[in-house]
């Protein structure tokens, strides 16, 4: 019976070390999130942070736009010409994301330079596919309201989560440096 699970071995390893880094990961930021931020940081930086980014971003674009924390609601109000285009809670950070591919790219590691430089590398490219598609996302709410839902319930998801998907797929057949020999 042992002997049959042998070559399945590598399987059982990957989704013990995975499951083990996206659970204590998950926790770390849980606790993360614990804290009061007051209202300078609302609801936390990070979120902050992205919600000022797509704030400029709108406005460099020619659109009025300005963020607002939101009393009572753990998110950032984005707000165009005085009207309101939508919020910005904790989820749209994409650090659960980031969360998930640094797990994935943790199991799977071999060489820690390569690893930590993927891993720098991958979580810059989610985070800013996520602002654009936060930007996007205001200007959809502002010029093509009848988008909004196909816009941030599926088309979106699909970028990130593809994004993230090839990620995984490059680092798993990352093409192998070839030495050339100098004459």
């Amino acid at each position: 019976m042992l002997s049959s699970l042998r070559p399945y071995i590598p399987v059982f390893k990957f989704v013990a070390v995975f499951g083990g880094l996206y659970i204590g990961l998950s926790i770390l930021y849980y606790f993360y999130l614990s804290f009061d931020y007051g209202s300078y940081h609302y609801p936390d930086p990070i979120t902050s942070q992205i919600s000022f980014q797509t704030q400029e971003l709108l406005s460099l674009i020619g659109y009025n736009a300005q963020t607002m924390n939101s009393a009572g609601h753990p998110s950032v109000a984005v707000y165009s010409n005085e009207q309101l285009l939508f919020r910005i809670i904790e989820g749209c950070n994409a650090v659960s994301v980031m969360i998930l591919f640094c797990a994935f790219i943790l199991a799977f590691a071999k060489a820690w330079k390569k690893t930590i430089l993927f891993l720098l590398i991958g979580v810059v490219i989610i985070y800013a596919i996520n602002l654009t598609r936060l930007v996007l996302l205001g200007i959809i709410y502002a010029d093509y309201p009848t988008l909004t839902h196909v816009s941030h319930e599926i088309i979106f998801p699909a970028i990130i989560y593809g994004t993230t998907v090839l990620l995984w797929l490059y680092w798993l057949k990352k093409p192998k440096s070839k030495h050339v020999p100098t004459i």
